[in-house]
């Protein structure tokens, strides 16, 4: 009885937590790779405009 239950036994743990983290880096990846163009866009844009400096006074008492 006892060697059929050690004949089926589970994937390892470090197996399991490999596949897991394999598959969290490749969303990691996809999430970045989604959201490059926009930041790149978003970059070209606020260097083109330049925000205009405004001038603050301490006076405020």
């Amino acid at each position: 009885m006892n060697s059929a239950i050690s004949t089926r036994r589970r994937p390892k743990t470090s197996t399991m937590s490999r596949i897991i983290l394999l598959i969290s880096f490749f969303i990691l990846i996809g999430r970045l790779l989604f959201i490059i163009p926009g930041a790149i866009e978003h970059h070209q844009q606020k260097k083109a405009i330049p925000e205009p400096v405004t001038l603050s006074t301490s006076d405020s008492r």
